[in-house]
């Protein structure tokens, strides 16, 4: 069982988590398959944008205690810290493989937003929420710091007093606050309408050059972690290489025309050997 399920419609990728009568807590399918399922997405250059949302009141609840059933992880040994080094490192990949696809992920967040729920939600390029959405890093609550991804990603996005306070006191950030800072794009009444915004947000993005976005994408990842002149060195170079006079013909005769321009598909990632 993974919890979740994804289709492809016309561009788009829509990733739902089906648990909600377990709060769509994260199971071990989840942590062990999306990844992969990501990357196969991504290679094949089909996906132009991913909508993320969940089933019932509540978008997620983190990760499901139940897979501690069989005891509380206890690496008692610099042997046994070393491989629970390389579990944390696949955890973290499960969220990082959204960041790095070629196509932007968009949230649409409903309820509780809690732990690894978040970290996930942090993940994502833009959130939309629903005006009883909130969000937590629950993990301070459980006696562990968050390490897939809150304490990293929220202090790009948040001001870092806030960040510390949801951290450290663990703090819950409803909607329209969110907004006010930025990490949530926009709110809507319930569920349903932040569904709306972040598909009519992933239909748009599938009406732009599928190259451009992919470029747009790789540059703001750049630089956000990297000084402000070697993001433009970064830039100039990506820019050159990717740089389509037929994307931009198409985008100036769409726009006189009042049509929807016609750009050239990304190609599936190449292979060795392939």
């Amino acid at each position: 069982m993974s919890g979740y399920a994804i289709s492809v419609n016309t561009g788009i990728a829509h990733l739902v988590l089906t648990r909600p009568k377990a709060g769509n807590a994260l199971v071990a399918g989840f942590w062990n398959r999306l990844a992969p399922e990501i990357a196969a997405l991504d290679r094949t250059g089909n996906v132009r944008a991913m909508v993320l949302s969940s089933e019932g009141s509540i978008f997620c609840a983190g990760m499901d205690l139940g897979e501690f059933a069989g005891g509380i992880p206890d690496p008692d040994s610099p042997a046994a810290r070393e491989s629970f080094y390389h579990l944390a490192l696949s955890l973290q990949e499960t969220f990082s493989c959204l960041e790095r696809a070629r196509f932007p992920v968009f949230a649409a967040i409903q309820g509780a937003c809690l732990g690894a729920g978040l970290e996930l939600a942090a993940a994502c390029d833009l959130r939309y929420a629903s005006s009883d959405a909130y969000f937590r890093i629950e993990e301070v609550n459980t006696g562990i710091m968050a390490d897939v991804g809150a304490l990293q990603r929220l202090p790009k996005i948040l001001p870092e007093p806030v960040v510390k306070e949801m951290a450290f006191l663990g703090r819950s950030l409803g909607s329209i606050e969110a907004a006010k800072h930025g990490f949530v794009a926009d709110v809507a009444d319930d569920a349903a309408g932040a569904l709306h915004m972040a598909m009519t947000a992933a239909q748009r993005v599938c009406e732009m050059a599928p190259v451009a976005i992919a470029g747009s994408k790789a540059a703001l990842r750049w630089a956000r972690d990297h000084s402000v002149p070697d993001a433009l060195e970064w830039s100039a170079r990506t820019q050159s290489a990717l740089w389509s006079t037929q994307d931009i013909a198409a985008s100036l005769q769409a726009r006189r025309s009042g049509t929807l321009p016609e750009h050239e598909p990304l190609l599936p990632k190449a292979s060795f050997g392939l």
